[in-house]
């Protein structure tokens, strides 16, 4: 069996480490992280896990809709680990909603949005989000 190629995403739930690898979830993230609860302990949810982790939350719905929870938009490993699940997964992508951490509010990106890195990278700096009030 050789290894699943870097930042590559199947239909469903999966966790995206900044470094390419992609851990494919077999039903919901909760159940994964009731199961794995040494990774992040105290983490009970996809947020917490999130925040404790860096990991991103990815959820490949069909017909190419892309839903990603991160941590930060700010961290530079963080946006080029978004561009590059974002380019190497391009060809199966229509829209893609980023959820960040601390925000209220999301942003969405068509496919043309995500059609050159320099494209990408302006609109994630400077999609309107509200730091989180709560």
């Amino acid at each position: 069996m050789s290894p699943a190629q870097p930042f590559v995403l199947a239909h469903g739930a999966s966790w995206i480490l900044p470094d390419g690898r992609v851990i494919k979830v077999p039903g919901f993230h909760s159940s994964w992280i009731a199961t794995h609860s040494s990774i992040a302990p105290g983490a009970t949810n996809t947020a917490e896990f999130v925040a404790k982790t860096g990991w991103v939350s990815a959820v490949l719905h069909e017909a190419g809709y892309l839903e990603l929870i991160v941590r930060s938009r700010d961290d530079e490993r963080m946006k080029n680990c978004l561009w590059s699940v974002l380019s190497t997964n391009l060809l199966i992508l229509q829209k893609v909603v980023i959820m960040v951490l601390g925000t209220s509010g999301c942003f969405i990106m068509e496919k043309e949005s995500i059609s050159s890195k320099e494209v990408f990278m302006k609109a994630l700096a400077e999609a309107p989000l509200d730091p989180d009030k709560s």
